[in-house]
């Protein structure tokens, strides 16, 4: 089955994230991983990550790409769509078999911003879990 223009943008969107992260230090160990199909949640990206206070941590990144730099990308990621997110990272670490409780775990966003003339503007975050 062919994609969609959305799938596509999305699909671009989350190599220019790994190949950022990669750049950054991150060594990604999936992407795309889905519970139940993806109707319960999703992780776009897998990672491992030296933090500096953190050391070794494992690093569940939600990408999201637009065409405008208006801060749509920020903006789609909240309530509903960050409980699926934490609780995707939580089967991962069940299926993973990972000790949530002396693994370090960090939730990011990756923000990319596609331009009318091909720029490419990315935008890291870490998401605050409390």
């Amino acid at each position: 089955m062919s994609q969609t223009t959305k799938q596509r943008t999305g699909s671009w969107g989350e190599q220019q994230a790994a190949l950022f992260l990669t750049n950054l230090g991150y060594n990604i160990l999936e992407r795309n991983y889905k519970i139940n199909g993806g109707k319960e949640g999703e992780l776009d990206i897998v990672a491992i990550h030296k933090k500096d206070f953190l050391g070794e941590t494992l690093c569940f990144v939600e990408v999201k790409t637009r065409g405008q730099k208006d801060g749509s990308a920020e903006r789609a990621t909240r309530g509903n769509k960050i409980n699926k997110f934490m609780k995707a990272g939580r089967a991962y670490c069940l299926e993973q078999d990972i000790n949530i409780d002396s693994t370090p775990i960090q939730f990011e966003q990756v923000s990319v911003y596609k331009g009318e003339d091909g720029s490419v503007e990315i935008k890291h975050y870490e998401i605050p879990v409390g």
